[in-house]
C-alpha cells in the first residue's frame, strides 16, 4: 500500500478547519439546540480524523498491517458520518431561523382580529411588511436549495398564496373598519370574511413551516407495492434508532434536536407500517405510536423547562426507550407477517385492482387476505360511480356490465364457500368473470375519456356568455331571464368539469399521487372560484338574491365567507 501520510494530513487539516468553524459557530450562536447537537458531532469527526493519522503511521511502518487497515476504514467512515451530522446540525439551525420568522408573522397576523380604526390598520401594515418580506426572502432562498422538487414546489405554492392573500387581508380589515365606522350593519359578515382570510394565510404559513421540516420524500409510496413501502419504513426506523436512543438517554438534551427529530420520524414510519399491515399488528402499532407521541411530547416539555434531570423526566425517558424498542420489534414482526401472508390491501388504481382481481381468479384457493374479492368489489363500485355521470345507451351498458360482474362474482364466491371452487361450474364462471372484468375496465376508461372530452371541449364558453349577460344594458329585452339561464348553464358546466376531474382521480389509472392530488385540489378551487364569481355578479346584477348559486353545488362544498357576505341570504340545501 502506498504511503498515505500526505493525503491524510491534508484531510486532517480540512477537518480541523471545519471543527474550528463549528466551535466558533456554537460559541456565538443563541440556538440552544445547535449548542446541544454540535459538540458531539465535532468530537466524532475529530476522533475519526485522529484515527486516520494513527492509521497512516501504522501502515507506513507495516503496509500489510490489518489493524492499520481497519483503523483507516473506520476513520474514513467516521469522517463521512461525522461530517454528514455536522452539516445536518448546521442545516437544521438554518431551518429553525426561518421557522422563527414564520412563527413571528403567524403570531402577528392575529392582531388583525382586534383592529377597529384606520390608524391601527396603517400601523399593522407598517409592522407586517418587513416581517412578511423577510419571511418571503428566507423561504424563497431555502426553496432554491432543496433537493426534492416536490418540497420546493410546495414551498413556492404556499409562499405565492401568502403573497396573494396579503392585499386581501388588508382589504378585509378595511371593510371591517369601514363597517364599524358606518354604524355596524353587516359587521358579523365583515368579520367572518376577515377571519376567513386570516385562517387562509395562517394555513399557508403553517404549511410552509411543515414542509421546511421535511427531510425525506415518500410521496412515491402511493405508487409502490405495499411490501416495498413496508421494507423502506422498516429500514428507516432501524437507521434512526441510535439517534433517538442517544437523545432519550441524555437528560440534558434540548428539545427539537436531531435526536428528537429522529424519534418523531420513527413514529411517522411506524404509522405508515400500521396503515399497510394486517390485524392485530395494525391496531397494536397505532396504539403504541399514540402512547409514544404523548410521552415524548411530555418529556420534551419537561426538558424545555429545564426539568430534564428530575425523577419524573428520567423515569419518562426510560419508559419511552423501552416502548420504542418494543415498537421496533412489533414493526419487524408485522413486516415479517406481511411478507409471509400478504397485506390484504386493495390497490389504489384501476389497473392495480384489475391485476389483483385477475390474480385471485387464476388461483382462488390461495389465501390472499381477501385482496382479490375486494378488488372486484372496488371495480364494480368504480363502474357504477362512473355510470352516474353518463346517459343513454352508454349508461345502460355500463350499469348492465357492472351487474353482470357482480352476479358472476357472487356465484363464484358461493361455490368457493361450499368447497366447490375448483368444480367445472366454478372454472366456467371464473373464465366468464375474467372476460367481463376486462370489458368493464375498457368501458370505464372509454367512458372517462369521453367524459373528459365532453366536459372540457369548451371550458370558457359558458363563462363568456354569463359575462355578456351580466353586462347587458338594464333595458335589454329579457335581461333577467337571459342572465338566469346563463348563470344556470355556467354553474352546471363548472360542476360537470369538477365532477369529471374527481371521477378521473377516483377511477382513472394514473399512478402518480402528485398529479392526482393536484387535480383534486384544482377541482375544489375551481368550484370556490365559480361561487365567488356568481356572488360578485349578483352584487352588480341583484336579480336573484343568491337563489341559483347553489342550484348545482354539492352539499359538502365549503362556502367562502366572501360569498356569504355578497349574498347573505343564501344557504346550502338541506
Amino acid at each position: 500500500m502506498p504511503d498515505l501520510s500526505g493525503q491524510i494530513s491534508a484531510v486532517n487539516a480540512a477537518v480541523q478547519n471545519l471543527v474550528k468553524v463549528g466551535r466558533d459557530t456554537t460559541n456565538s450562536s443563541k440556538d440552544a439546540v445547535l449548542k446541544q447537537d454540535m459538540p458531539p458531532a465535532l468530537v466524532k469527526v475529530e476522533a475519526a480524523s485522529n484515527g486516520l493519522l494513527e492509521a497512516s503511521v501504522m501502515l507506513r511502518d507495516d503496509p500489510y498491517s490489518m489493524p492499520g487497515r481497519k483503523t483507516l476504514i473506520d476513520g474514513a467512515r467516521g469522517i463521512l458520518g461525522g461530517t454528514a451530522q455536522l452539516l445536518l446540525v448546521f442545516d437544521q439551525a438554518e431551518v429553525r431561523k426561518i421557522l422563527r420568522r414564520c412563527q413571528g408573522v403567524l403570531d402577528y397576523i392575529c392582531v388583525a382580529e382586534v383592529i377597529e380604526v384606520m390608524g391601527d390598520l396603517v400601523t399593522f401594515v407598517k409592522n407586517l411588511t418587513p416581517g412578511m418580506t423577510g419571511m418571503a426572502n428566507m423561504v424563497s432562498a431555502r426553496a432554491k436549495e432543496l433537493t426534492f422538487q416536490v418540497h420546493r414546489e410546495l414551498l413556492e405554492k404556499h409562499l405565492d398564496s401568502v403573497k396573494n392573500t396579503v392585499p386581501l387581508l388588508v382589504s378585509a380589515i378595511k371593510i371591517t373598519v369601514t363597517t364599524i365606522s358606518q354604524g355596524g350593519q353587516g359587521l358579523a359578515e365583515a368579520k367572518e370574511n376577515r377571519n376567513y382570510v386570516i385562517r387562509k394565510m395562517s394555513y399557508d404559513i403553517r404549511e410552509i413551516m411543515r414542509v421546511l421540516q421535511l427531510t425525506t420524500y415518500d410521496e412515491d409510496d402511493w405508487a409502490m407495492v405495499d411490501l416495498t413501502v413496508l421494507k423502506k419504513a422498516q429500514d428507516n426506523i432501524t437507521n434512526q434508532m441510535a439517534r433517538a436512543t442517544e437523545w432519550l438517554t441524555d437528560p440534558n438534551a434540548a428539545p427539537g434536536g436531531i435526536g428528537e427529530s429522529a424519534l418523531h420520524q420513527i413514529l411517522a414510519d411506524a404509522k405508515k407500517v400500521a396503515d399497510r399491515v394486517n390485524e392485530p399488528y395494525a391496531g397494536r402499532i397505532k396504539q403504541a405510536v399514540e402512547d409514544l407521541t404523548e410521552l415524548t411530547d411530555k418529556l420534551a416539555d419537561l426538558r424545555a423547562n429545564g426539568q430534564g434531570n428530575t425523577p419524573e423526566a428520567l423515569q419518562l425517558s426510560h419508559a419511552i426507550n423501552a416502548k420504542l424498542n418494543a415498537l421496533q420489534k412489533l414493526v419487524d414482526d408485522a413486516v415479517q407477517d406481511a411478507v409471509k401472508n400478504g397485506t390484504g390491501k386493495p390497490a389504489s388504481t384501476l389497473t392495480g385492482k384489475m391485476d389483483q382481481a385477475q390474480a385471485w381468479l387464476a388461483n382462488p384457493s390461495v389465501n390472499d387476505k381477501g385482496v382479490g374479492k375486494k378488488a372486484i368489489e372496488g371495480l364494480v363500485a368504480e363502474g357504477r360511480r362512473v355510470a352516474q355521470n353518463l346517459s343513454g345507451p352508454e349508461k345502460r351498458e355500463l350499469e348492465q356490465l357492472c351487474n353482470n360482474v357482480d352476479s358472476l362474482y357472487k356465484q363464484l364466491d358461493a361455490l368457493i364457500r361450499k368447497g366447490q371452487g375448483n368444480s367445472p361450474e366454478a372454472q366456467a364462471i371464473r373464465q366468464q368473470l375474467a372476460m367481463k372484468l376486462q370489458q368493464l375496465q375498457q368501458k370505464i376508461e372509454k367512458a372517462l375519456a369521453n367524459q373528459v372530452v365532453d366536459s372540457f371541449m369548451d371550458p370558457t364558453g359558458p363563462l363568456a356568455q354569463l359575462d355578456r349577460a351580466a353586462k347587458a344594458p338594464a333595458d335589454a329585452p329579457n335581461r333577467q331571464q337571459t342572465y338566469e339561464s346563463k348563470a344556470h348553464i355556467f354553474l352546471k358546466h363548472s360542476k360537470q368539469m369538477t365532477d369529471t376531474a374527481h371521477a378521473v382521480t377516483e377511477a382513472g389509472s394514473c399512478p402518480d399521487k402528485k398529479i392526482v392530488g393536484e387535480l383534486n385540489a384544482t377541482a375544489n378551487e375551481l368550484m370556490i372560484l365559480v361561487l365567488t364569481i356568481l356572488a360578485s355578479m349578483e352584487e352588480a346584477v341583484p336579480l336573484f338574491k343568491g337563489k341559483i348559486i347553489y342550484a348545482h353545488v354539492p352539499k359538502d362544498t365549503q362556502v367562502p365567507p366572501a360569498v356569504k357576505l355578497l349574498c347573505p341570504s343564501v344557504s346550502l340545501p338541506a
